[in-house]
């Protein structure tokens, strides 16, 4: 006679029934196939778009370099002239010193009535003018009333 539990050797676990549905389970299944792999086209890129592409590169990186060189150039003429310019005036600036030590009235009065035929005047010709003898300048200062400068002004002077 059989007991409910039946025992495994050397174990005291009773052993357990047979399980039929992972038996079913353990059928093999056959594998899916694989597909193959697509091979990917290799990408044609249009020759004559690359060319143009390479050649309006070539036109902007051209006009870059020729404006560069262009700049540099006007800038070297500048710094002549600046050059130039510093020499004129210090040319300028002796010639008026020596206008200024060449002028003397003894001069001017024999310059005056030889070459331009000019008289001293007579005592009736004269007329006396009194020229003060300021060396600054008197400048008048308007003061106009303070504007508040906001956005709102802004429009207002702009839409009058």
């Amino acid at each position: 006679m059989k007991s409910r539990y039946d025992y495994i050797y050397g174990s005291a676990a009773p052993k357990l029934p047979g399980q039929p549905q992972n038996e079913e389970h353990r059928i093999k299944k056959t594998p899916p196939l694989r597909k193959v792999a697509i091979k990917q086209e290799p990408v044609v890129y249009p020759l004559a778009t690359m060319i143009i592409c390479i050649i309006a590169g070539f036109a902007i990186m051209f006009t870059m370099v020729y404006r560069f060189a262009t700049i540099t150039e006007l800038n070297c003429e500048l710094a002549a002239m600046g050059q130039e310019y510093e020499t004129l005036r210090d040319s300028n600036r002796k010639l008026q010193a020596e206008i200024a030590a060449s002028i003397n009235q003894a001069n001017i009065r024999k310059i005056a009535e030889e070459r331009l035929d000019m008289k001293m005047p007579d005592s009736y010709q004269r007329i006396p003018v009194k020229v003060p003898k300021v060396n600054y300048s008197m400048v008048v200062e308007n003061k106009s009333e303070e504007q508040k400068t906001t956005l709102l002004s802004y429009l207002a002077a702009l839409l009058q």
